[in-house]
């Protein structure tokens, strides 16, 4: 993950949901592309998906907290992830994370 941050299992990943919902409570992710590769269950599939939204919220990150902007963000991301058995069990999220701080008004 990005900035070092690991989501383990399902309730890992429900977690990192909640923490960005409470930031964007607004967003919106639109699946832009999707490609497979591999044998039955077993493989590969990348995503790639834009999201958006509205920072009303603080924004928890392994760089520290945020507090609420109340300004808009767009920004592409891509998830490489690994399939066995028709489940993810690994996988890694890819964004420009000075684009983000950006549009929130973090940097200039």
């Amino acid at each position: 993950m990005a900035h070092g941050e690991a989501q383990i299992g399902p309730e890992g990943y429900l977690a990192d949901y909640h923490r960005w919902r409470a930031a964007f409570p607004d967003g919106q992710v639109k699946v832009v592309n999707v490609i497979t590769g591999g044998d039955g269950p077993d493989g590969w599939a990348v995503v790639e998906f834009l999201n958006r939204g509205t920072q009303t919220g603080p924004l928890h990150s392994t760089l520290g907290e945020f507090p609420r902007s109340g300004r808009r963000m767009e920004v592409r991301y891509c998830s490489v992830m690994r399939v066995q058995d028709g489940k993810v069990v690994e996988g890694r999220d890819y964004f420009d994370s000075a684009s983000i701080a950006r549009q929130l008004g973090l940097v200039d």
